[in-house]
């Protein structure tokens, strides 16, 4: 019965994995033209895989799985005392079909550490690739004439020059945005709930990263406000923002602590979790616009939700001087064409695409 088990939950697992096929593809295409990059600009120093691997790998592979079935636990104790109804139960969550589901989406998160990896590393090559940040004053003027022509960033500041408010906009941005970040891929890549969304949303974030993040960014170097005056020698333009943010300096989630902390491994040329510098377009817009969409598939009050924590961060990113106004906007554009894409590419792909909105079970999570 075990020998029985055991091959259709290797089974279930092979066939999760085939289908996210795409997604596999594309982690490992983007992969080897990084390593080709590092290797032929003799800039090893700049990958990352290592700490991405430190650090994502207990988080994807041990903590939120060992979470999910302690919760998976605490919902059979809680639901019913008869033990029969609670070995129904517990048969239902140790399924093969549900273990096959969820090792698959494991492996699809090995993936997506790697994926991460790659995308850091290719952070840290963008300056030698681009010799410098080439853009960061004319993305300030296109930033200004939008915006009548006030910076957005230091006019944020003078209105809302307000401590409390600064400790919990770098909070929401440092701390909730990560999990709202990193939190979903494994939701969607683990649960059955997300079935019929699995690989179209998979898929639309490695295009997010690598269109947005990876191309349009190295296309279009800047290192933003932040690091204006370090790259173009304008040390006054945004020089009120350097002086707020140092109101929270001693913060855990502190702003101008984090881009010391890129800066420093920049000027250094070494590479660590989350390093490279780069502002347009926004990656923390991009990956809250696209979190929105998909949530707007599951109910309309979520995607509301996700849509009002889209404006949110574009105004943290702008008022933390992380970014100009304008990488904000142009991520929220691409994102909605990049999901446009793939929802259209992925329409007939084994039913993966929703004709109606997902349905909350009300049966106990399976993974």
């Amino acid at each position: 019965m075990l020998q029985r088990w055991l091959k259709a939950a290797c089974g279930a697992c092979y066939q999760g994995t085939v289908a996210l096929g795409p997604f596999h593809v594309i982690v490992t295409v983007y992969s080897l033209l990084v390593l080709s990059t590092a290797i032929v600009l003799d800039q090893t120093d700049a990958l990352s895989y290592q700490s991405y691997f430190a650090k994502l790998g207990p988080l994807y592979l041990a903590i939120l799985p060992i979470a999910g079935f302690s919760l998976a636990v605490g919902v059979i104790a809680h639901r019913t005392d008869d033990w029969s109804e609670r070995g129904r139960m517990a048969h239902q969550y140790l399924s093969s079909e549900t273990v096959g589901r969820v090792a698959a989406g494991l492996l699809a998160m090995v993936s997506f550490i790697i994926f991460m990896g790659s995308f850091t590393s290719w952070k840290n090559l963008m300056p030698a690739i681009q010799d410098g940040f080439q853009y960061d004053r004319a993305q300030a003027a296109i930033d200004r004439v939008l915006h009548l022509g006030a910076d957005p960033g230091p006019a944020l500041v003078r209105l809302l020059p307000f401590p409390r408010l600064l400790a919990a906009v770098e909070w929401n941005y440092s701390v909730l945005w990560s999990l709202f970040g990193f939190l979903p891929p494994f939701f969607v890549a683990t649960h059955k709930a997300a079935d019929s969304i699995r690989l179209r949303y998979l898929v639309t974030l490695a295009a997010t990263w690598i269109v947005i993040g990876s191309l349009l960014a190295c296309a279009f170097l800047s290192a933003g406000p932040a690091f204006y005056g370090s790259v173009t020698g304008d040390v006054t333009r945004f020089a009120e923002i350097t002086a707020f943010l140092g109101h929270g300096s001693s913060s855990s989630s502190s702003a101008v602590a984090f881009q010391a902390y890129l800066w420093n491994h920049h000027a250094a040329g070494t590479s660590a979790l989350g390093s490279g510098i780069s502002a347009f377009p926004s990656m923390h817009v991009a990956l809250a616009m696209l979190n929105a969409l998909f949530l707007r598939e599951l109910s309309r009050t979520a995607g509301i939700a996700g849509f009002v924590y889209v404006v949110v961060i574009l105004f943290s990113s702008v008022y933390l001087g992380w970014h100009y106004a304008i990488d904000g906007y142009v991520s929220i554009v691409a994102v909605l064409g990049l999901y446009a894409i793939t929802r259209r590419i992925l329409r007939d792909r084994q039913g993966l695409l929703c004709t109606a909105p997902l349905a909350v079970n009300a049966a106990p999570p399976r993974g």
